[in-house]
């Protein structure tokens, strides 16, 4: 297997951790114990770095990464929690034998090493998602009743919820890309922020017997050349995205939902200030090479 085969490979693997990942999105906030979502969460936050690893691994060899999924592999149970946890089993038995299956394709050791330690980790997630399925189906967790939401509430969470997955989408697309350390810095910072008000955002459409909508979304961004012109882009974002919470808290007299939307649009405001931050940072430091070229 060749570099380029190589690539391919683990691009692969970045839209497999993907897709679990939003699998495991779905039913953290379809179901409703504490107990199992916390579970769920730590599980997803492992094929998080999963995901960072692989993708990490095709830039050092030289590839662009690609924040694609695979649909096919994205499979929502339900209704009942045995099924979605099912579901979940399923899925780390078949990342195991990929993974597994690719030790045998791979030259590059330091590849090889990592797949080693994903197999090891999804191993230990199939044991975990199949302890919670035996716990539920033993009725020593139970279901709670699902709550009535308004429709028009639902549908603006879940435009929220695709504008939150658009912008982790994003600002990982310009950390894995960008070669400057100070911004790579700031988009995590951002993405993980970003998961942060979207795991909030589906969790209470969820409690309102909402179905979240975590939708494929066209993502086609262009190289990184303009880094100034980048953060320009972001800065207008995060503010116009801010007062979209604001312009929505009169959709509904549910305090927790006004709550949620101030919680967000505070840390918008923070997200567009420490860009504003580096914005500046980043022109004094221009003009600072420039007058040393005239010197």
């Amino acid at each position: 297997m060749d570099k380029r085969e190589t690539i391919n490979l683990l691009l692969y693997d970045v839209a497999l951790e993907h897709s679990a990942v939003v699998q495991y999105l779905y039913h953290i906030f379809l179901i409703s114990d504490g107990n199992i979502t916390s579970e769920i969460e730590e599980i997803a936050r492992q094929e998080m770095r999963h995901l960072k690893w692989f993708a990490q691994k095709v830039v050092q060899l030289g590839g662009q990464v690609v924040l694609d999924r695979i649909e096919d592999m994205i499979v929502i149970g339900g209704p009942d929690w045995a099924d979605m946890l099912s579901k979940d089993v399923n899925a780390e038995e078949e990342a195991i034998r990929i993974y597994t299956s690719q030790l045998n394709m791979v030259k590059d050791d330091s590849v090889k090493r990592l797949l080693e330690r994903v197999i090891k980790d999804e191993e230990d997630h199939r044991i975990e998602f199949s302890e919670l399925v035996e716990k539920v189906k033993e009725g020593l967790i139970c279901p709670k009743g699902e709550g009535k939401g308004d429709p028009r509430t639902i549908e603006v969470l879940n435009r929220f919820l695709k504008e939150e997955y658009q912008t982790i989408i994003n600002y990982l697309y310009q950390f894995f890309h960008s070669k400057n350390c100070d911004y790579k810095d700031i988009m995590l910072d951002l993405a993980i922020e970003s998961m942060v008000h979207m795991g909030k955002l589906g969790e209470k459409i969820g409690e309102l017997g909402g179905m979240p909508n975590i939708e494929r979304i066209d993502f086609s961004p262009k190289p990184l050349k303009d880094l100034q012109q980048q953060v320009k882009s972001e800065i207008t974002y995060e503010q116009e995205t801010g007062g979209e919470y604001t312009r929505e808290k009169g959709i509904t007299e549910d305090p927790e939902i006004k709550r949620l939307f101030t919680f967000i649009e505070n840390q918008e405001e923070y997200h567009k200030q420490k860009l504003m931050e580096f914005f500046k940072l980043m022109n004094k430091l221009t003009v600072g090479d420039l007058r040393k070229r005239d010197a």
